[in-house]
């Protein structure tokens, strides 16, 4: 174990939604205003930011050259995009390659978002080509400029949600690649935090809604764990954080339906803005703030603009293919991950120190390092063998003192009316708890779903008929 990670006693993981790395970062340094360190030390920079040359064209017609839209330093409003843009597996591949079914082996050529945007229906297309600037993200880009961002982070699967936030657990998706149709016995496997009961080590995870753990829904062998220590509400972690009380690891969820804060599309950016700053105001000045290691980061990009191909090479987790055939051996589009430690240099930009591209599984194998959990004890997962840890990011030899100044983003976000139609992650919210208290119908349940509130009175009612189970 590196001896950076001696040093941490607790590792915090906030996990928002649905954003890629240009959209919300990609401006984040410059030529003006580049990064002040490089891990590792060789080789060293640029910054790999969105370039003011990137364009998307309007169509395929084949009649021409198309017109070009290019990007757009700043978006319009903390709600860009204003429609839930396409994250299925044949919608990433439409955006990365300009076609659904791309051959194997293709480059993506990263110039179908715009197109696949305009399948929604949105009435201005061109907006999914604008990225936020640091000045609209003001805690986001605080945060990473004043410790580390990797600009070479990439989500697990090129797809959906329920997909890599299982690779963030499971270390695979079990050959899922899509939220839709849900069944979480799709998921039924040991999870890094059976792992981690079983070797007796102390977690939690946090969520911030008026729902219940969507960690816990989507994941059946987390079902009849306790729940006493082990799923609260944001409020706990914020007061354990402030006495230092909390376990060795933390996993944060953001309110996903009702009033949400998790950075979804077209959910308010300022919620989620409000969301990171009260973490982070709880772990910095908390009482063992020298010892937390804190991590923001994204699922997958949700339909949202990149530049960067994502690359082949990826160790697939296991035999597992999905119906196409998929062998799991390309990653997803990058999206931000920030390590938040006083060990951390300000002005850090950081990459793998090997050949393999980080991507959610070096989560799992820096908790296996830091913990030095047996290879015996641990879920198997190639990909996961595989991954490069943080262990070379805690570089400073002393921590640092100074906290860098982060008035609260002031403001109040956009409501998101529960009259909306929910998205293939909030479906999948109703059917993981529909299995978990064995109600019956499975997919017919939807079939009346047509609202989120349909889902928010789905929960209320079946938690309080069920409270023995919940």
């Amino acid at each position: 174990m590196a001896s950076g990670l001696q040093r941490i006693q607790h590792i915090v993981v906030l996990m928002l939604e649905n954003r890629s790395f240009d959209h919300l970062c990609g401006f984040l340094y410059s030529e003006r205003q580049p990064p002040r360190h490089f891990l590792p030390t060789e080789p060293t920079g640029p910054f790999n930011g969105m370039p003011l040359s990137f364009s998307n064209p309007r169509s395929f017609s084949g009649q021409g050259v198309a017109e070009l839209v290019r990007v757009r330093a700043g978006a319009e409003n903390t709600c860009v995009p204003s429609e839930n843009p396409q994250e299925r597996f044949e919608h990433v591949n439409l955006q990365l390659f300009g076609n659904s079914r791309p051959p194997q082996g293709q480059t993506p050529s990263m110039n179908g978002f715009l197109l696949s945007y305009g399948q929604t229906g949105a009435n201005r297309p061109e907006e999914i080509m604008q990225c936020y600037t640091p000045e609209q993200l003001p805690v986001l880009s605080a945060l990473a400029r004043n410790f580390a961002i990797c600009d070479e982070w990439y989500a697990s699967v090129p797809s959906q949600t329920w997909p890599n936030r299982a690779f963030f657990h499971l270390g695979t998706s079990l050959g899922q690649v899509d939220d839709y149709p849900y069944d979480p016995l799709n998921y039924d496997a040991p999870t890094i935090f059976n792992v981690l009961q079983g070797e007796k080590r102390s977690w939690a995870i946090f969520n911030d809604s008026r729902l219940e753990s969507t960690t816990r829904l989507q994941m059946p062998q987390l079902w009849d764990l306790w729940l006493g220590p082990h799923f609260q509400r944001l409020e706990s972690f914020l007061e354990d954080a402030r006495r230092g009380t909390l376990p060795a690891y933390s996993f944060l969820e953001p309110s996903f339906l009702v009033d949400p804060n998790d950075a979804h599309p077209p959910h308010d950016m300022l919620a989620a803005e409000q969301l990171m700053w009260r973490v982070w105001q709880a772990v910095s000045g908390g009482a063992h703030w020298e010892s937390t290691l804190l991590l923001i980061t994204l699922d997958e990009h949700g339909g949202t603009i990149d530049h960067q191909p994502p690359p082949y090479g990826a160790a697939p987790p296991d035999d597992h293919r999905d119906a196409s055939g998929f062998a799991f051996d390309r990653f997803g589009v990058r999206v931000p991950m920030i390590a938040i430690s006083p060990w951390i240099e300000a002005g850090t930009v950081f990459r793998s120190p090997s050949q393999t591209p980080y991507d959610h599984t070096s989560v799992i194998a820096t908790l296996r390092d830091w913990l030095r959990i047996p290879q015996s004890a641990m879920m198997k997962s190639r990909r996961v063998e595989a991954a490069p840890t943080l262990e070379h990011l805690l570089s400073r030899a002393e921590p640092r003192k100074d906290l860098p100044a982060m008035p609260f983003p002031t403001g109040k976000a956009a409501r998101q009316h529960l009259g909306l139609a929910p998205n293939d992650f909030q479906l999948g919210m109703m059917m993981g708890l529909a299995h978990r208290l064995g109600v019956r119908g499975g997919l017919k349940l939807l079939e009346h779903v047509h609202e989120r509130q349909h889902i928010a009175d789905f929960f209320a009612t079946y938690k309080q008929r069920h409270q023995r189970n919940a």
